[in-house]
């Protein structure tokens, strides 16, 4: 533990501090100064009492910048979970930098903490490990400030992020939003999303317009869904969602291709397509689906804004229930089952995996480092 002066000095010296500083001088300073006007008042002498009350105002002014400084701002939790040797160090200690500079406290999660003795954790003890992590902390935060909202800083795969959204989802938070790394220069965190149930809400006239001009299809259009006539019977059910949110030019075919055949070469040249159905065997097919739907967008990233990022994840969770329910009715089918192929900002994936809650639905995962990758071919 550090010496009483150099923890008083760090405290003088943090935002906490300087806003203690400011309310008791301030204070001080204000009340300091009434006797002076009511004594000035009764001598009339109304010059002199402009200039305490102008004093006063302006130390009442500092009190309120100090209780600024003070108040409560929520706690920070920084999310890696990415694998330790891909985290991208440089954007988790921006991630981390901006909690700390932002809330009160911050919770960092790192890749380590999710591999005890070094062993990787399956993915879904993974992401239950982080959920409890952070119900820990809000719960400790709130139950010692009363107050203040939970802030998440979370690096992860879409697939991981979409889990870990729907993890949530089950949990009680009175706010719970997701920051985002900025695409548009790479450096800044901005806020993502709020995960609450106003992304349920069916989107209105103004969030239609704002998100119409980045989508190939208006909003509140009919599902296409298109039949993939090789499809076995049995998996005559399944419905895949392709939701193209990036420019990704190879990623609809690749898509297409994989949803109804459940392979994850190319037929073409038998190259990799990035997506996965066995993290632990790269090679390894699924099921295919009897048919697809396309969310598609124009080319170039969305704007990093809560109202496009809300509006939009919205907007996959309404497409999903109107195509799951088209293809129900077209195929006959009991039971639809989905899988998503999608490429979002984080904080998108993360609001569908919260909506899709109940939903029967699955994300393939998405590998760019396979991507292109020739067959490895064993000598004889």
């Amino acid at each position: 533990m550090h010496p009483w002066y150099v923890q008083l000095v760090r405290l003088v010296r943090s935002r906490e501090g300087l806003g203690a500083i400011l309310i008791f001088a301030g204070s001080a300073a204000a009340f300091g100064v009434v006797p002076n006007i009511v004594e000035k008042t009764l001598e009339s002498g109304w010059g002199h009492v402009v200039v305490f009350l102008l004093f006063f105002v302006a130390m009442t002014a500092v009190v309120t910048v100090g209780w600024i400084l003070r108040r409560e701002r929520g706690v920070g939790v920084v999310i890696g979970l990415f694998p330790q040797q891909n985290l991208q160090d440089t954007r988790f200690r921006t991630m981390a930098a901006a909690s700390n500079k932002n809330h009160s406290s911050t919770l960092v999660i790192e890749p380590k903490v999710l591999r005890p003795d070094g062993e990787d954790l399956p993915t879904p003890a993974r992401i239950d490990l982080v959920a409890n992590l952070i119900d820990a902390r809000a719960e400790e935060y709130r139950a010692s400030s009363g107050d203040g909202a939970v802030i998440l800083y979370p690096l992860a795969p879409i697939h991981d992020g979409f889990l870990l959204g729907r993890r949530l989802a089950a949990d009680a938070h009175q706010s719970l939003s997701v920051m985002h790394y900025s695409r548009a220069d790479e450096e800044t965190v901005v806020e993502g999303v709020t995960l609450g149930n106003r992304l349920r809400n069916s989107l209105d006239l103004a969030q239609r317009a704002a998100i119409a001009p980045y989508l190939t299809e208006p909003p509140g259009s009919t599902p296409r869904i298109v039949e993939h006539p090789g499809c076995p019977p049995e998996h005559r059910h399944r419905l895949a969602l392709i939701v193209r949110v990036a420019d990704a030019p190879s990623m609809l075919d690749d898509a297409r291709s994989v949803a109804a055949t459940g392979r994850v070469r190319r037929p073409t040249n038998d190259t990799h397509t990035g997506y996965i159905f066995d993290p632990e065997d790269f090679e390894a097919g699924g099921p295919p689906c009897g048919a697809h739907v396309v969310l598609d967008t124009v080319r170039g990233d969305l704007p990093d804004t809560p109202e496009i990022f809300q509006a939009m994840a919205t907007h996959i969770y309404e497409t999903w229930l109107n195509a799951c329910a088209a293809w129900k009715t077209q195929s006959g089918a009991d039971h639809v089952e989905g899988q998503l192929f999608m490429n979002p900002p984080l904080p998108i994936a993360m609001a569908v995996g919260w909506l899709m809650r109940h939903a029967d639905v699955s994300v393939v995962h998405h590998l760019p480092r396979l991507l292109n990758k020739p067959p490895v071919r064993v000598r004889s």
